[in-house]
């Protein structure tokens, strides 16, 4: 009987075979149903998962594979078909497995515009890739590109018979174009997705990932018509801008992947690791806030915090800063506060080309940005990320560089992921309940040892400001939650909540609240007296009305895409000058001897670069007050000047041009 079915089987495969050498399209269907499974599977990481999607969700399974059908059907037009049909079966397979790798380390799924942010990566692949890692990735890449060259040079031409390929492709175009429009319709595919994650496994990948390659920003909606923007204009009365009272500095501190350990139930510590959070918790108004991912999307998080538009209403898997930043400026408390005296800094203790900041901050209206290029005796953790007790200093500076009152936005980095599998020296003594999780005890016992570290910078600033004879405002707010190993029943609130307080030095009350993450600077603001942006009255005025969301995203829609009727059809923001740093690199002295030249100044750092005659040397840094170059001869010489440069050698700042005749007497040693 097992022998019948087996010869059966055999005979259905050979005639398979037989009839998809005579009819190639029939092979294309069935690779496309192949490709589509294996895709599904590394996406949910189970094979039995990726069947069980056909059948929750037949529609949706269905419009994937003609997604893929219309991709592979185009191999059909080469004379090579075997390496076209190659080609593009391999797309879909690695774009599936870098979906399966990232998250391995993230919860958010990949999509186009990881692809942007990929050079960003490659300053701190180091951490998470070890250089055993790096070297497989390499020699599959390399392994890769000479099998596609083989499979090149093997693969048989053929004729190609172009009208039946033509009407094979347009019929699946139109099938493809008809079931995205029934789909939208129906509501069986939806184009917003509130949890990308979700969305991934609800409507799969290829239509999730399509999506984000060919849907960005917001959709004009439907009523959107200058009345339609007059009246929400006029019902929040946004010509009427209130400042904030006491005029007090105001600091926003996002803690990279902060939320309160005292929420896991599974995790004990001897002590409390975050004390100085704790105390000011119990008594500063505080409160959950929801943010878009776990595990990452930091820049989505500053989004919409300081813009305060909401992230569901643009493409799914966007950022901002990789896209609509780049052209437009937008609306925040840096352009705001503005007429009201303030002067806008922002910080970072890591690379500022990191998320393009760089570009993006003077899009947002900061005067001032210093990243960790510009921040001097950085200390760094285990893995290589620095310290957040720097940003004390860093937002002290800023406040002593102007007499007048200034917004600061400062994004920490300290307890960021990849968390080690070993255990590392020092760390905390860690409880877990039952003994569960042990063999994730090492990334528990890190992270809380860099939850304290970032926990005494929010003491040092606390107790600084609380000395500090201007009344000033602090919102500290974690962005996301970490990559730690944490079941949700295993903790208090969703994982998709971190904490957020608002201390003052004055006290400013408010209520103690749960929101959104764009509702949070509206909610700081309202505590202070103030709504001053138009977004911002949208949540102060709006927030439990039933056109709550319409109305945020025809503003949205018509600030960053539309006529600017919130502006009168102009806007009023334009890109910042922005500086690197709040004081000026100079040199004080220079001195040739033996063959080196030591250039005294003011402000270096390991970032720093002597230019002479308009060209980077190679430079050594000695301390802050001093750099050597080695050069044997300076008589032709004639300038110099001090660059401040990122590890993959972006200028951020030069100082102004010093002539050396001033300063030496040229000589030949």
């Amino acid at each position: 009987m097992k022998q019948k079915f087996l010869d059966k089987l055999k005979k259905f495969w050979n005639n398979l075979q037989e009839q998809s050498q005579k009819h190639p399209f029939i092979r294309c269907c069935l690779l496309s149903l192949l490709l589509l499974l294996v895709c599904e599977s590394l996406c949910r990481h189970s094979v039995i998962d990726a069947f069980r999607f056909a059948i929750d969700a037949p529609y949706a399974f269905f419009f994937n594979y003609v997604i893929i059908l219309c991709t592979v059907s185009i191999a059909e037009f080469f004379p090579k078909e075997s390496f076209s049909i190659t080609i593009t079966s391999a797309f879909w397979l690695i774009l599936s497995f870098i979906n399966f790798i990232v998250l391995c380390f993230r919860t958010t799924p990949f999509s186009a515009i990881d692809f942007s942010i990929a050079i960003n990566m490659l300053g701190i692949i180091d951490i998470y890739l070890n250089i055993f890692q790096l070297a497989l990735i390499i020699v599959g890449i390399i392994a890769f590109i000479t099998l596609l060259v083989l499979i090149y040079k093997k693969s048989p031409s053929i004729k190609v018979n172009i009208v039946k390929c033509f009407a094979f492709f347009i019929c699946i175009a139109l099938i493809l174009t008809g079931s995205a429009v029934l789909g939208r319709k129906t509501g069986l595919l939806e184009r917003k997705f509130p949890n990308l994650a979700q969305a991934y496994k609800d409507y799969g990948f290829a239509y999730c990932f399509s999506l984000s390659v060919f849907d960005t920003g917001i959709q004009q909606p439907k009523e959107y018509r200058e009345e339609t923007v007059e009246d929400i204009l006029q019902n929040i009365n946004n010509s009427s801008n209130i400042p904030p009272s006491e005029l007090p500095n105001i600091i926003f501190v996002q803690l990279e992947s902060f939320f309160d350990i005292n929420r896991a139930k599974n995790v004990i510590t001897a002590q409390d690791p975050i004390p100085n959070f704790t105390n000011i918790k119990q008594n500063y108004p505080h409160g959950y806030i929801t943010v878009s991912s776990i595990g990452g999307g930091t820049a989505n998080t500053e989004f919409e915090i300081l813009t305060g538009m909401n992230l569901d209403h643009f493409g799914p898997g966007e950022y901002p800063y990789k896209t609509v930043l780049k052209s437009k400026t937008c609306e925040t408390p840096a352009y705001t506060l503005k007429p009201y005296g303030y002067s806008a800094h922002a910080i970072h203790n890591h690379t500022a080309t990191f998320y393009d900041r760089h570009q993006v901050y003077p899009m947002l209206g900061f005067d001032t940005f210093i990243p960790v290029e510009m921040m001097h005796n950085v200390e760094y953790t285990q893995l290589g990320w620095a310290k957040d007790s720097i940003l004390t200093e860093q937002i002290f500076d800023c406040l002593k560089s102007t007499d007048n009152q200034d917004f600061i936005f400062t994004v920490s980095v300290q307890a960021h992921g990849k968390y080690p599998d070993e255990e590392l020296p020092d760390g905390f003594e860690l409880e877990l309940e039952n003994n569960t999780d042990e063999e994730n005890k090492a990334q528990y016992k890190y992270y809380v040892e860099q939850l304290h570290g970032t926990d005494a910078f929010i003491g040092e600033l606390t107790q600084m400001l609380m000395k500090f004879d201007e009344p000033t405002v602090v919102l500290f707010y974690g962005d996301h939650f970490p990559t730690i190993y944490l079941e949700e029943d295993k903790l208090d609130g969703s994982k998709y909540q971190t904490d957020y307080v608002i201390w003052s030095n004055y006290g400013v009350s408010a209520e103690n609240k749960d929101l959104m993450c764009y509702q949070l600077s509206s909610h700081v603001f309202n505590a202070l007296g103030s709504n001053v942006g138009t977004i911002t009255k949208i949540h102060q005025n709006e927030q439990n009305l039933e056109n709550y969301q319409h109305n945020l995203e025809m503003i949205e829609y018509d600030m960053l895409y539309g006529k600017m009727v919130s502006y009168g059809g102009i806007s009023p923001y334009l890109p910042t000058n922005m500086q690197m740093g709040v004081y000026d690199i100079y040199v004080t002295d220079i001195v040739h001897n033996n063959g080196q030249l030591f250039v005294y100044g003011n402000k270096f750092n390991e970032n720093s670069k002597i230019m002479l005659n308009g060209k980077s040397k190679e430079t050594t840094y000695l301390n802050p007050n001093c750099l050597l170059v080695d050069i044997q001869s300076i008589d032709n010489i004639e300038t110099l000047q001090i660059l401040q440069i990122t590890y993959d050698r972006i200028e951020l700042r030069r100082s102004a041009e010093y002539n050396l005749s001033s300063f030496i007497e040229k000589s030949i040693p």
